[in-house]
């Protein structure tokens, strides 16, 4: 059933987000053939500049309506007038939660290398295109002739992405937390959950700091130095991006059971 809320979910928000997308793509190729063809002459460069703008307000939409989607999406199928019709199928809360956070993290994905292809699209006769794949080659160079080995260097790779992956999923389920403790208000449910949003950060920023200068957090950090300096350095990496990871995980974690346990047992859908 995983399988196929997965194929639901992208099909709700591929539909709205991949022709932003698109368009992005076919504004930032307009911007180029009209740099190319010199239309600063034509018109008073009207064209160019209208088309410039254009650019700019949906690489700005692109971001907006990826982030509204999103929300949305968690919020009207499992909190709002779909969620009646969400929980009566026989999946899980936790299935309902991952298929969310997965199509969400994809999608936040695609809308980054959508970017990303219109920046070059609009530089291809620039250094950047070459830069970037200079850049590339360099990286898969690095890792074969790397110091510390092939096998290391493909480990670095995945525990890199792994790292991101983590910290993304863990941004994800914050936003979800705080949607469902918001809907917990009688009224003003998407209020209560801005300020949920602004309440957890800040206890959560508190208690950092908390355990940090009480349990001699300096003094943690400098034994752990202290230790990695007596280990191989290719170790050393490994661990750094695996602490960093596991830095990732725990609040994931702990935001993912929160989301779960309103959904599951506070759940109000009147």
């Amino acid at each position: 059933m995983l399988r196929k809320l997965i194929g639901y979910e992208w099909k709700a928000c591929a539909r709205a987000c991949l022709p932003v997308y698109g368009a992005l793509l076919v504004v930032a190729l307009i911007n180029r053939v009209f740099s190319a063809l010199d239309m600063g002459r034509f018109l008073g460069g009207m064209p160019e500049v209208l088309a410039a703008m254009a650019y700019f307000g949906v690489m700005v939409a692109v971001f907006v309506v990826t982030t509204v989607i999103l929300i949305q999406r968690f919020y009207k199928s499992l909190l709002g007038d779909e969620g009646y019709l969400m929980f009566t199928l026989p999946v899980t809360v936790t299935q309902h939660i991952w298929a969310k956070s997965i199509i969400a993290l994809v999608m936040s994905f695609l809308s980054c290398i959508a970017s990303v292809l219109s920046v070059v699209i609009l530089s291809a006769n620039s250094r950047l295109p070459r830069d970037i794949a200079q850049f590339i080659s360099e990286i898969f160079h690095m890792f074969a002739r790397s110091e510390y080995g092939a096998a290391n260097s493909v480990f670095y790779m995945i525990e890199a992405i792994l790292l991101v992956v983590l910290f993304s999923l863990a941004g994800l389920l914050f936003i979800y937390l705080c949607i469902a403790l918001g809907h917990l208000a009688k009224k003003h449910r998407v209020a209560m959950a801005i300020v949920w949003y602004f309440v957890l950060t800040t206890v959560m920023q508190f208690l950092f700091s908390m355990i940090f200068f009480t349990t001699g957090g300096q003094n943690v950090f400098e034994a752990m130095f202290r230790w990695v300096n007596h280990i191989p350095e290719a170790v050393a990496i490994h661990v750094g991006l695996l602490v960093l990871c596991l830095g990732a995980a725990i609040p994931g974690a702990i935001f993912f059971l929160g989301t779960r346990y309103v959904l599951k047992n506070k759940l109000n859908l009147e």
